[in-house]
């Protein structure tokens, strides 16, 4: 067998072994440089057997040096693909630049190719490196943008990675490929820019993912003058906090920015990871504001104009078809369908509407609360804290009610109630409730009995003790329910 099977066999051999280790596809130039390597060994093997006699005697040389050539690139590629690529990038995690693993391949393939020079050819490789100056001024001319790219290259390998969001040339996208030559970025339009090493190495580099992750984002609002501003501050900050994608650490920051002729400009600052969805974030920090801002009654200053109208709407049919509704929703819950058709208008007409957005709390477990909420639209999850644990206890429908102890006897919150899908809800008051009471004498006690009936269900519906205990001790007989609900209502009325 000579050397030129021998050669074969080699590059056979690897490119099975390769295909059986690796997972992935190893390149469509290894590929090549196999079956041409094959190819030329073949050739080389039948003309040194005398098969073919086609080859000229003073090209076989040449031939043979092609075809060791050739297997020297096979045997480097691979030692690329299964030391460099798989093991130090892969597995150990390193960091390798394109540009660097290009290099040792050429420079292994010089290396080669100078040894076989003398080896096969017989070839001084000096008589090859003594060119003529001019030649080497011309070569070196040609060449510098070329070295100037792949020396920018493998510097901005170290401070930009694929997958960054970045801003390069004033152009912002994500990037999707670090060549040796160009950095190639995807908009947020889905448009490929390739853009030259040198060039970006010689201008601004923004990196919007590194060295961490976290991005910010800062909205302006206005609200009227009747708002204190700790308080817009205060519904700002929880309302960028619902917002998913938000993070709580750092904590959303809001404080007054100018006093302005229509009303008092707010900088609502907030943080998230996901700096390619950030307008989706930031918009949807600006729809829960507007919710927040509309339940809370802060009116968004804008411009006034005044328009004459021929003919104005005519609102009190839609008005009676929306208090029959509430009304009727106030007869299905069982504490209040004992009242008489004028309490139940009462409290109907003087019923709010609010509006709230997935993941907003409604109430919050532990706070004091004068209000009870009927569900007209969505759904709402009740939770509990037992312990450093957020424990779901249930689900609130169409037609479901809470806060009713809140209401009757300004008892806190006993749970958290949030908005699971956007939750329209009827909000009643302590002071329509209080003159509902007050005209119809004997009410409290019923409130009472019917109220301590339902506190015993739930406490006997809680999973642990500790959390039984809490509403056993709220769930008092019906004499001293009824006295707390007066006692309620009577220091109100002072």
């Amino acid at each position: 067998m000579g050397i030129a099977s021998i050669l074969g066999l080699i590059t056979i051999g690897l490119l099975t072994y390769l295909g059986a280790v690796r997972k992935k596809p190893a390149g469509v130039e290894f590929y090549a440089g196999c079956l041409s390597t094959i190819l030329l060994v073949l050739l080389l093997e039948l003309t040194t057997q005398g098969l073919i006699s086609h080859v000229p005697q003073w090209a076989q040389p040449w031939l043979a040096f092609v075809a060791y050539l050739a297997t020297c690139f096979v045997i480097l590629k691979t030692l690329d693909l299964l030391f460099i690529e798989d093991y130090l990038v892969e597995k150990r995690g390193k960091y390798i630049p394109r540009m660097l693993r290009l290099i040792f391949l050429l420079v292994g393939v010089t290396l080669a190719g100078l040894v076989l020079l003398r080896a096969v050819l017989e070839m001084d490789p000096l008589t090859l490196i003594a060119l003529p100056t001019i030649a080497t001024a011309v070569v070196g001319f040609a060449l510098k943008d070329v070295i100037a790219r792949l020396a920018s290259g493998i510097q901005l390998g170290r401070m930009i990675h694929v997958g960054d969001w970045v801003t390069l040339m004033d152009k912002e996208g994500v990037v999707t490929d670090i060549a040796f030559d160009y950095i190639t970025i995807r908009t947020r339009a889905y448009d490929y820019i390739m853009l030259p090493n040198d060039a970006v190495s010689q201008s601004a580099i923004t990196n919007h993912s590194r060295p961490e992750p976290l991005c910010a984002r800062a909205i302006h609002v206005e609200a009227n003058y009747a708002q204190p501003p700790m308080q817009v501050n205060k519904i700002l900050m929880q309302s960028a906090l619902a917002v998913p994608g938000v993070v709580a650490t750092p904590a959303p920051i809001s404080f007054v920015e100018e006093f302005k002729e229509s009303g008092i400009s707010y900088k609502l600052k907030f943080f998230f990871h996901d700096y390619e969805g950030r307008e989706r974030i930031e918009g949807a920090v600006r729809a829960y504001v507007w919710y927040a801002f509309q339940r809370n009654g802060i009116e968004i200053p804008y411009p006034q104009r005044v328009v004459h109208m021929t003919q104005a709407p005519d609102l009190t049919a839609l008005r009676a078809i929306e208090l029959t509704g509430i009304e009727e929703q106030f007869r299905a819950i069982d504490f209040l369908a004992i009242l008489d058709e004028e309490a139940l208008h009462s409290l109907a007409e003087q019923a709010q509407k609010r509006v709230y957005l997935p993941g907003e709390q409604v109430v919050r477990e532990g706070e004091p609360g004068e209000e009870l909420f009927v569900v007209m639209e969505g759904e709402a999850a009740v939770v509990i804290k037992t312990g450093d644990q957020t424990t779901p206890v249930a689900a609130l429908k169409k037609g479901q009610f809470f806060g009713e102890m809140s209401l009757l006897t300004g008892a806190p919150r006993s749970a958290t109630v949030q908005a699971k899908s956007q939750l329209t809800v009827t909000v009643i008051g302590k002071d329509a409730m209080s003159q509902v009471i007050s005209r119809t004498p004997g009410l409290a006690e019923q409130f009472g009995t019917i109220l301590t009936t339902r506190q015993s269900a739930l406490a006997a519906t809680r999973e642990t003790a500790d959390r039984a205990s809490k509403l056993r001790s709220v769930a008092e007989d019906g004499k001293s329910l009824t006295a707390k609900i007066l006692q309620f209502f009577r220091r109100s009325g002072n």
